[in-house]
């Protein structure tokens, strides 16, 4: 069975989203905005149901007023006092909506956003690394991230739309009832129509994104490659770029059968709902039959057959425009049932928390296997000890199952047979971030963040109080010569990208910043991730040396398939092919003279110092 398909959601077919699941969404969205600025969504909706009430008297019932008056030759102060009423219901609006446009809603938007941001954040750091392996998370996760603050504002704004309407559907439904209730038969005759042609359509375009998504993301990554520094000198200096355009190309080319394919059913619809919808029904015969009342039978005056005439348009435009809120809000759903669906993803690795971490005596791994997705194993039948005080090394050329068992140490992802075992206790029976805390790691891949070189060692916002232990932690890793030509020392931030006084460290200095990381976190268990693949041999050598005299209480397991650390180490675990091949110390291992040994006389003239020679 496929990883993937494990323990649930992320493997499953996706579900249909039914009419009633999507206005669920539309409500979960609302929820947060109900939640989190309760005074806000009240305002905005009275201000929506004030716009309906002000529109219908200014455009509708003032065409009445004035020509009744007008036909009763009243006294023109009458029309002046009413006038000047309608101005002041008109300044009321307009000042009401600069306030909610510049000020409530601005501020608003920014907690909303925060809100449901942090919510998304938090859930992607719950989540296991193996949803990573899986397209269709990275595809929710993404498509959640982009969607998520601007989808929560149109969908308050069509709430608030929708809102409006359905109050001038109210305000002229009850003048039509007061004067002319056979005139809604007019208004509703192309109702139904419109209401599915715009349901279809709204289907059409989200299934049409749905299939676009993954090509725009793949877009996304040659645009990434193009602008981000990260590729630049890559790009410039192999001709890689024409390969790259090509593919582009490429991608761009599977764009046009969907858009082509949609866009015409599309257009079909549109025709179709337009034909219905628009102003012949209405204009045609409504305003016959009006004539036909005021003039023939009577039946109205000249002003209440105006202003019946002028609210059939806003109504039958109301009516419309909710028809089409109806889909709108379809598709909204469909749009947030993938917020939802990434928000409802849960962990695969279970959360013991029977037991709470104790003092580490020992990690041992007993016919530990593993595999990613449907991939044969990358580690079979591995079974090792870490014991307190330890020095571990784990060796092997690329691809040997070095990283992917320090995953499993960290429980980064669970094994798929055998255990792993703290002071004899399997780990799952622990509190994921208690074990976890156990643990200092620097990996092969780390990460500079955009921050001070203070907050990089400290991993979080670093302190006043924190200073002392931080300038140690980057002396120990060698960082601290650099540290001492930096005029803003630790407060130097690191990179320029919201910085223009940052500084790009070399990936040398880099490393020995995230290997102060360790230094800086009191744990039991170091591990060194090739730690010092950016270095020259002559720091390599003195970095380990450092490391061996400031982490001399601790556990410290070596990654590495460059081998001038292993001269070190209590212990040796030489990997291939995700399997333990040879274990022994050093000296055990080239008496051996198996594959450590022919390995290690391989390096040996660039990364033994003297003192092994």
């Amino acid at each position: 069975m496929s990883r993937q398909n494990k323990g649930g959601k992320t493997g499953e077919a996706p579900k249909k989203t039914g009419l009633l699941r999507c206005y669920q969404n539309i409500f979960f969205m609302l929820g947060i905005v109900v939640r989190h600025t309760p005074l806000y969504f009240v305002n905005f909706c009275l201000f929506q149901i004030y716009c309906a009430v002000q529109v219908f008297l200014e455009f509708t019932y003032t065409l009445k007023v004035l020509l009744d008056l007008i036909a009763q030759r009243a006294a023109f102060g009458t029309a002046v006092n009413y006038l000047l009423l309608m101005l002041a219901l008109v300044l009321i609006k307009l000042g009401w909506a600069a306030w909610i446009e510049n000020v409530a809603t601005p501020r608003a938007q920014e907690i909303l956003h925060k809100r449901l941001r942090m919510r998304l954040y938090q859930k992607a750091v719950e989540l296991d690394l193996e949803q990573y392996d899986n397209p269709e998370y990275y595809n929710e996760f993404v498509w959640s991230i982009n969607e998520a603050g601007g989808r929560m504002d149109q969908i308050l704004q069509d709430f608030g739309k929708t809102l409006g309407q359905m109050a001038q559907i109210l305000v002229n439904g009850v003048f039509f009832l007061t004067l002319d209730a056979l005139g809604i038969v007019f208004i509703l005759a192309s109702l139904g129509i419109t209401a599915l042609t715009r349901s279809y359509i709204g289907r059409l375009q989200f299934a049409r994104d749905a299939k676009l998504k993954p090509i725009e993301r793949k877009r996304s990554y040659f645009n990434r490659i193009f602008y981000l520094n990260d590729y630049a000198k890559e790009i410039r200096l192999n001709p890689v770029a024409e390969q790259l355009k090509e593919e582009f190309s490429r991608t761009n080319e599977q764009v046009y059968p969907i858009v082509k394919e949609y866009g015409f059913k599309n257009a079909l619809a549109g025709l179709l709902g337009n034909l219905v919808s628009n102003d012949i029904l209405i204009n045609t015969i409504y305003l016959g039959y009006l004539v036909y009342q005021t003039v023939v039978k009577r039946l109205f005056s000249y002003g209440s057959a105006m202003a019946l005439y002028s609210a059939s348009s806003s109504f039958k435009n109301s009516l419309g425009d909710l028809a089409m809120m109806i889909p709108q809000f379809e598709q909204h759903g469909l749009y947030v049932e993938k917020i939802r669906t990434f928000l409802t993803y849960e962990s695969r690795i279970p959360d013991g928390g029977l037991r709470t971490a104790e003092d580490f005596r020992e990690l041992t791994l007993e016919h530990v296997s593993f595999a990613y997705g449907k991939d044969s194993d990358t580690l079979h039948d591995i079974s090792l000890s870490i014991r307190a005080g330890e020095k571990i090394a784990i060796v092997g050329y690329n691809g040997a199952g070095k990283s992917t068992l320090i995953k499993l140490l960290l429980r980064l992802y669970d094994v798929d047979r055998g255990v792993i075992r703290l002071n004899g206790n399997d780990i799952k029976e622990f509190g994921k971030r208690d074990y976890r805390a156990l643990f200092a790691a620097v990996f092969q891949d780390y990460k500079i963040f955009a921050s001070t070189i203070a907050d990089n060692v400290k991993m979080d916002v670093a302190e006043e109080k924190d200073q002392k232990r931080i300038e140690q932690a980057l002396a120990q890793s060698g960082f601290g010569d650099r540290l001492a030509t930096l005029r803003e020392g630790i407060r130097t931030p690191l990179t320029r990208e919201f910085d223009d006084s940052g500084i790009n460290l070399s990936g040398g200095e880099a490393q020995k910043v995230t290997i102060a990381r360790t230094f800086y976190k009191y744990c039991p268990i170091i591990i060194l991730d090739e730690p010092s693949s950016a270095l020259d041999p002559i720091s390599e050598y003195q970095l380990n040396q450092t490391m061996l005299e400031a982490a001399r209480d601790k556990a410290v397991i070596y990654i590495s398939h460059r081998l001038s650390s292993t001269v070190m180490a209590d212990r040796i675990y030489m990997l291939e092919q995700g399997r333990i091949i040879e274990t022994g110390s050093h000296r055990e291992l080239m008496a051996l003279d198996g594959k450590y040994a022919q390995m290690f006389k391989m390096q040996a003239e660039k990364y033994v110092p003297p003192a092994f020679e």
